[in-house]
């Protein structure tokens, strides 16, 4: 779902917003990203007001604010895989290599503040593969890396001492945590007002749409996302020559039409519609032209990955 930065990604993500409703979340590989997402969902506290009825029946829960804020990403969203853990960080890798797909890492870690149960290498692993975030009751360190990467991780504080190797995961499991139960395939929300977590995808009072998007995902390549979301959203404007030669040739052959052969009014009503249409149609042949013109050299100059979520 939503990944927001600080820094320059916050303005250069906030100006996208205010020109065309940009929808992001962050990875830290070099790849640009296109493909079908709803728009980043509202603010929590937003979330909260226009979902107030499904607080009071439980559907949406609101987790303690015992979390401290990690990575680049100061909120994100996404559907909900949990995992419990006990000191241990045997098969995290495993499940990080898996294709994130904007989801969210749930990790149990018991409430341990004996050792880390995320790292650096973790956190790396998740960004890459397009985890959106992970939310950790326990321990993560290497902290200054996991800042380093546009990805968003909320845990209960930093430890310097690495987990253990040898333990048996419970995978996909209900766990309960922060005075809130969170069951594998809910949506979690998070940003600086807290973290929620609802058995549903929910709004902050928008209809949901859907738009195409493109996205540079390289921490501090801000003019380059920007120049990417130009490059896929920004409409071709009808500035070529053959549109203005062909509408100057319409327009005199539509005087000549009036003026020579002095038609009926019937006759030039459907000049006029048919020069119109004529318009039109080349209008949007050289949109769609220009416009597949700049993803294929886009498509040329990065990877490109497709996907729907």
């Amino acid at each position: 779902m939503a990944c927001r930065e600080d820094g320059l990604g916050r303005f250069v993500r906030a100006t996208m917003d205010r020109v065309a409703g940009f929808p992001g979340r962050g990875t830290s590989i070099d790849q640009i990203q296109m493909g079908s997402q709803k728009l980043p969902a509202a603010p929590v506290a937003d979330l909260c007001d226009a979902n107030a009825s499904l607080i009071l029946t439980g559907e949406l829960r609101i987790l303690e604010p015992v979390f401290q804020a990690y990575g680049q990403c100061i909120s994100f969203s996404g559907r909900v895989v949990t995992m419990r853990v006990l000191e241990h960080n045997v098969g995290e890798n495993e499940l990080l290599e898996t294709p994130g797909e904007g989801r969210v890492l749930v990790l149990d870690g018991r409430g341990s503040k004996r050792c880390a149960i995320m790292g650096g290498n973790l956190a790396e692993q998740a960004c890459r593969n397009g985890w959106a975030g992970a939310v950790v009751n326990g321990c993560v360190r290497d902290v200054d890396d996991i800042n380093s990467f546009a990805i968003g991780v909320r845990a209960l504080a930093s430890h310097p001492r690495q987990p253990g190797k040898d333990g048996v995961p419970e995978m996909h499991v209900d766990v309960k945590f922060a005075g809130a139960v969170i069951r594998d395939g809910e949506w979690l929300y998070a940003d600086t007002d807290g973290i929620i977590v609802c058995n549903k995808e929910i709004y902050g009072g928008v209809t949901p749409k859907t738009r195409t998007h493109a996205r540079i995902v390289r921490p501090g390549d801000a003019h380059r996302r920007l120049e990417a979301w130009e490059v896929i959203h920004r409409r071709a404007e009808p500035t070529s020559t053959l549109m203005y030669v062909a509408t100057g040739i319409m327009i005199v052959s539509l005087w000549i039409a009036v003026f020579i052969f002095r038609p009926d009014w019937l006759d030039l009503g459907l000049i006029v519609v048919c020069m119109l249409a004529s318009v039109v149609g080349i209008f949007l042949l050289l949109k769609t032209e220009e416009v597949e013109q700049k993803r294929k050299r886009l498509g040329a100059k990065y990877e490109v990955v497709s996907y729907e979520v």
